[in-house]
């Protein structure tokens, strides 16, 4: 088992990784590439959309929402603010 990666772009299919929670997850190349591109498309309205909404889970700002024929999924995310001068 391997760590889960801080960065969805450091997840690869078919790999069991470990949460901090001791859950154990695996992403298929499929749901991977799906929720990339959900990300990349950036926020959308709530309704009937693939692309990144409002979070309601406390302590989330957005959550990546991807609709599909096997069932929705969501994954939340916080906004990073740079700390950049």
């Amino acid at each position: 088992m391997v760590a889960l990666p801080n960065s969805w772009a450091d997840i690869e299919s078919d790999i069991t990784y470990q949460t901090t929670s001791d859950l154990l997850v695996s992403f298929s190349q499929e749901q991977i590439k799906l929720d990339l591109k959900a990300i990349e498309k950036g926020q959308v309205p709530p309704r009937a959309n693939t692309g990144l909404v409002a979070s309601q889970e406390e302590g989330y700002d957005l959550k990546s929402k991807v609709l599909g024929k096997g069932g929705d999924r969501r994954f939340h995310a916080k906004f990073i603010v740079s700390s950049r001068v």
